[in-house]
């Protein structure tokens, strides 16, 4: 049975509307889970229907602007870092949260610069870098992997519908290791939820302006981190990304799991579980 979500739409800073919700045990440690480019918080369901995690854990997950049922900015002002920022926080503050771990998945890592940078101290207790992107700019050309940068132009294009419609599905498919073994049921739900983000809004997505600045000091500092990888993956490269990440960040462990792709959450859920409960475990226990 599909557990009850407490299901809001909250205001940011600038007024916009960003849609959250959230599920488990509210006086245990809080996870939020911020989801890929294109997609929606739905690509979190598996994590959302798991009674263990939902006894132990207060889920929280909400569709980034530009995406999904949340503000759909028509400029490049209404992607600013610092609102990004203020998007998180709305998040967190709407459901009560005391220093929850950031699950960002793909592009759902990004935020970590936006609040590191504008919000003190650090809102959270430890990021997880699930395959993830760790700031718009020009990192994304040294973790990306040729695939995903050979999608951007079909995902930004608006001069050609057939094009783009393609490349959505064959994007979607390429965040799993197998994509014809995943049922066609689950797949639907995670390339259709990519209608609702349109070319440009991906556009304005992947131009906005990050500084990493926060980020790194935070990591400094001793912000933990968790790197979770697929060797498969065909997006980002893992272990590009530890590489970067590592001089930064000084309480900085990583796993690589074979046979899973980009969605390493959904291709390895089991050994993602595993170290994600590990690692909120640990980092929340102080707090």
């Amino acid at each position: 049975m599909a557990p009850a979500l407490d299901q809001r739409v909250l205001r940011s800073s600038d007024g916009a509307e960003i849609y959250a919700e959230a599920a488990g045990n509210k006086k245990g440690p809080s996870i939020v889970f911020v989801h890929g480019l294109t997609l929606t918080a739905q690509c979190f369901d598996i994590f959302f229907e798991d009674p263990e995690l939902l006894e132990e854990f207060y889920l929280v997950r909400y569709d980034l602007r530009g995406h999904g049922r949340s503000v759909h900015p028509e400029t490049l002002e209404g992607h600013s870092s610092s609102v990004w920022a203020d998007d998180f926080m709305a998040v967190v503050n709407a459901f009560g949260l005391n220093k929850p771990v950031h699950f960002g998945w793909s592009y759902g890592g990004t935020i970590a610069a936006d609040y590191c940078l504008h919000v003190n101290p650090t809102p959270v207790s430890g990021i997880i870098f699930a395959c993830s992107l760790p700031w718009v700019g020009p990192l994304m050309g040294v973790v990306g992997l040729p695939a995903i940068l050979g999608f951007m132009p079909g995902l930004f294009g608006t001069d050609d519908v057939v094009l783009n419609r393609r490349v959505a599905i064959d994007f979607g498919d390429s965040v799993f290791a197998q994509p014809d073994k995943v049922p066609f049921k689950t797949r639907c739900e995670w390339i259709g939820s990519s209608i609702f983000c349109g070319p440009k809004d991906a556009n304005m997505l992947c131009s906005r302006t990050q500084d990493p600045a926060g980020l790194y000091k935070a990591g400094s500092e001793g912000l933990p981190m968790l790197i979770l990888s697929g060797r498969l993956d065909r997006q980002v490269d893992g272990k590009i990304l530890e590489r970067e990440m590592k001089p930064y960040f000084k309480n900085l462990e990583a796993k690589h799991f074979e046979g899973a792709g980009h969605a390493v959450f959904y291709d390895a859920y089991e050994a993602t579980k595993e170290a994600t409960v590990a690692f909120v475990r640990k980092v929340t226990a102080k707090t």
